[in-house]
């Protein structure tokens, strides 16, 4: 059974991380970002505001991957950047209000395209998976 269980989840994350979704999804939300830099605003929109290195780690890709599109990023105004208080080496970022207003976009897009896929869902089935997701989420993080 968690075997299935890790298949499926290795299928669920294969969708979500598909370059052609993320070209969908920026053309959903009719918003103006590049392809390689929108996971990156999504993932400090996500958990702003965070250190380079940890959202690089959180992404799979490289620091300079992610400290390059972190640039772009703050140069078109959407992201700002800033030394952690705890640390000075440690580059934070987060949304500026500009940059707020994209995610707001993205954030409809999105939910617009949850709707339609839960559709025939119930109600009760929805919260049931909301409920095990943040579940499986909290006992994976145990394993850190």
């Amino acid at each position: 059974m968690e075997n299935e269980i890790f298949r499926a989840l290795i299928d669920l994350v294969s969708i979500i991380n598909r370059p052609d979704r993320d070209k969908k999804m920026i053309a959903n939300a009719g918003v103006n970002l590049e392809e390689a830099a929108f996971r990156v605003f999504v993932g400090i929109a996500h958990l702003q505001p965070t250190g380079v290195g940890y959202l690089a780690d959180m992404l799979g890709k490289n620091y300079s991957s992610v400290s390059r599109q972190i640039d772009k990023l703050e140069a078109s105004g959407l992201v700002r950047t800033y030394p952690s208080s705890s640390d000075s080496r440690i580059r934070v970022s987060e949304l500026t209000e500009q940059g707020q207003e994209i995610n707001a976009m993205i954030n409809l897009a999105r939910e617009r395209i949850m709707r339609e896929a839960l559709a025939d869902w119930t109600l009760e089935e929805k919260a049931g998976l909301l409920n095990n997701l943040k579940r499986l989420f909290e006992t994976m993080q145990k394993f850190d």
